[in-house]
């Protein structure tokens, strides 16, 4: 990531007007979670042929497969015929769900594996007999209110410290028990052997150890895949969400909500989700084709589980397409590794598979403090941020932990670039920064204040994609972060929902309030038409901020939105859906006007053109010494001219008075270039002389400020703007 070069001169770029679009319906995000229960599917077998079918179909298909080679669907009667037209047959195997569980000789039951009740018992009272190295956490409740609950297992648990985190999940699929029980087996392991067995000592002291045995525990009890609400929980989570296994919008349970935010609060560092059956583990992507930017690492570190546990490793794809799935969200949203363990349901084989994958677990243990680990701080007070990690040019960025700073990322030895940024600063690259042979690497980077505010991570993301040609190969995160000329296309009417880091990260100021940006790129030049819309939560944004065409300048106060933390943006371009380039292809948003950030407030908003005055411009900028520019306009500000040589755009429409305050600085207005004080504050002020003429009645001025690297005239901040209205 980079702040491109300014030239000295600003070239006017002639942009389309916006277009007015009428409200579009969101993801279906509604205000409560509670959704209908599903009709209970029947089971049915399915040639592989008919994959693509059962795809467009967003069938549930097992990972599992019948002894005749057959995949194992879960399937309506209308499913059926739709099948059957193609040209495939169905075979049933049970006529539901419910009947596959009673069906002599099965080993779904629940019996012999340990309840949620029990399980919950244990943990509270590993919790309270070792205070010191196990902590009890709940951190969400169920559809039906049972808590959510897993062990944190580390040497002084009660501090937070600077060591990687590793976590074992289990039992999303409610009738999965099995999955369950692996991780409640390995706590017990851990618990019962710190201070006996010297590995598991060290992998304590060293490692923050999350085992949370029950994603789903209301359908753990039931005997359910889904949760109460009939939701498969493994495609509710945002990250490319397309609406199967009957989701009805991204996060759409208070399950999969409560793992979200688990998810925020620290920095998973390696993870694995437990599934059955199949006796294989996955590893991304599950909803494309496309390899990650690290396939053959990724790969490396799933079979260090693999072997250990006598598994085969497969792309998760490659198996099956799916939409929704945690996988998915770890990496593409944290930046995080994480696999999906298959394991056998039978419980007469349980002791064998339980065997195996604390093998499994205990080789993750072994590599979690593997790769680089550092730490990125203020370099003005040395307090933590909470930053983005890229490591050389993978748009996967880890994230450092909100409380101390912290980013631990699993990497092979080698030589690797390594970038921070935080909103509110500049962002700082680290060359050649080493994970030495005995496979570690440290580093430290002080980030400076400055440069704008940005999206710091996508809640959920949606590119369309209705032909599954898999033709759109950009990266979702390229969305995040300053301008830099590469993008993620949202597909013809995908969405996109970003998060900006805190509440009220965008303030309904003075002007407009942020800049949606977008890239033009070699292929498809095309301005593409979208809505944006605001709102308070992740799960919800309803309020309809207005439409724009290209780059395109929006204000808050026209949805009478006082201030937002998430804004949707949602596609109307009508691009072909088979184009790789379809729909918004979205570079980056820029806020103009921040909570407690870098301003440009005036003290008048009317000036007289018949005795003239003064309208006052107070600056306050996050650098101080900067090199400031003040501008203005007649011709308003959205959508904004783009600067030559740079994706950054200035929320001021060409006009000869750009140029007169560009080429004219401190005459027409005393004070609009220098440099800000000590305190990151400057004062301007436009004199209006008197007697000008009354045709000029009703124009409007709009001014902003940019800020200036003073060596490389490169564009640091471009502020919020502020208006004046010339009357007679």
């Amino acid at each position: 990531m980079h702040f491109p070069s300014m030239t000295p001169i600003l070239a006017a770029l002639a942009m389309a007007l916006l277009g007015q679009l009428a409200p579009a319906v969101q993801f279906a995000a509604e205000a409560t979670i509670e959704q209908p229960a599903l009709q209970d599917p029947g089971i049915y077998r399915v040639s592989p042929a008919a994959r693509e079918v059962l795809r467009g179909l967003q069938a549930e298909v097992r990972h599992e497969r019948h002894a005749s080679g057959d995949l194992i669907a879960e399937l309506s009667l209308k499913d059926v015929k739709h099948l059957r037209n193609a040209g495939f047959a169905a075979v049933q195997l049970f006529p539901s769900r419910k009947a596959e569980r009673a069906a002599p000789g099965r080993t779904l039951a629940l019996a012999g594996y340990t309840s949620y009740a029990q399980m919950r018992s244990d943990f509270l009272a590993l919790a309270a007999a070792n205070p010191s190295y196990v902590e009890y956490v709940v951190f969400g409740q169920s559809v039906l209110g049972r808590e959510l609950f897993g062990l944190r297992i580390s040497g002084n648990v009660t501090t937070e410290e600077n060591e990687p985190e590793l976590v074992f999940w289990g039992n999303i699929h409610g009738d999965e028990f099995a999955s369950a029980e692996v991780v409640y087996d390995f706590a017990l392991h851990l618990v019962t052997n710190y201070g006996v067995l010297p590995e598991v000592t060290g992998w304590v002291d060293g490692t923050e150890l999350w085992l949370i045995p029950m994603v789903n525990p209301d359908g753990h009890d039931a005997g359910t895949r889904g949760n109460a609400n009939g939701v498969d929980l493994n495609r509710d989570f945002g990250f490319n969400w397309d609406g199967w296994g009957g989701s009805p919008s991204p996060f759409s349970q208070p399950e999969t909500r409560a793992l979200r935010e688990f998810l925020q609060a620290g920095n998973v560092t390696l993870s694995s989700t437990a599934h059955c059956s199949g006796d294989v583990i996955f590893y991304p992507w599950c909803y494309s084709p496309h390899a990650t930017p690290e396939e053959p690492f990724i790969k490396q570190v799933g079979w260090t589980y693999a072997t250990a546990a006598s598994y085969n490793l497969v792309n998760s794809w490659d198996d099956y397409e799916t939409h929704g799935e945690l996988l998915d969200l770890v990496y593409g949203d944290r930046g995080a590794l994480c696999f999906t363990i298959e394991i056998s349901n039978n419980i007469s084989q349980y002791p064998t598979t339980s065997a195996r994958n604390q093998a499994g677990m205990e080789a993750f243990c072994n590599i979690a403090n593997r790769g680089l680990a550092g730490v990125v701080t203020d370099a003005s007070t040395g307090a933590p941020l909470w930053a983005r990690v890229w490591i050389d040019d993978n748009p996967y960025a880890a994230l450092t932990d909100p409380t101390l700073g912290d980013v631990h990322r699993i990497l092979d030895v080698g030589s690797y670039d390594v970038t921070a940024w935080s909103n509110g600063y500049l962002p700082k690259t680290l060359s050649a920064v080493q994970v030495s042979a005995a496979g570690t690497g440290s580093f430290q980077i002080a980030l400076e204040p400055g440069g704008n505010h940005h999206a710091v991570q996508v809640t959920s993301v949606n590119p369309e994609d209705p032909f599954n040609q898999h033709n759109n190969q950009t990266d979702v995160p390229t969305a995040i972060g300053p301008p830099d000329g590469l993008a993620v296309s949202l597909g013809n009417s995908g969405q996109i929902v970003l998060d900006f880091g805190e509440p009220g990260a965008i303030v309904d100021g003075p002007g407009v309030d942020f800049t949606v940006i977008e890239a033009l790129v070699p292929g498809d030049a095309l301005l593409e038409a979208y809505s944006v819309y605001a709102g308070s939560t992740a799960y919800l944004q309803d309020k309809f901020v207005g439409a724009g065409v290209g780059s395109a300048s929006f204000d808050l106060g026209v949805a009478s939105v006082a201030s937002t933390r998430y804004l949707r943006i949602e596609d109307h371009s009508g691009a072909p859906p088979s184009d790789p380039l379809a729909g918004l292809k979205l570079d980056a948003v820029t806020v103009l006007n921040h909570a407690g950030g870098p301003s440009l407030a005036a003290d008048v908003s009317q000036l007289s053109l018949a005795t003239g005055g003064v309208q006052n411009f107070a600056l306050q900028g996050p650098t101080p010494g900067a090199m400031y520019l003040l501008l203005g306009t007649t011709a308003g500000t959205s959508p904004g001219q783009q600067l030559p040589g740079s994706q950054t755009i200035l929320p001021l429409n060409p006009s000869p008075y750009v140029q007169t305050t560009l080429t004219l600085p401190n005459t027409f207005i005393q004070g609009s270039f220098g440099f800000l004080d000590a305190q990151g504050q400057a004062t301007a002020a436009l004199n209006l002389p008197p007697g000008l003429g009354a045709g000029l009645a009703g124009v409007v001025l709009d001014h902003g400020y940019l800020l200036l690297d003073a060596t490389t005239l490169a564009i640091t901040f471009v502020s919020n703007t502020a208006q004046v209205t010339l009357m007679p």
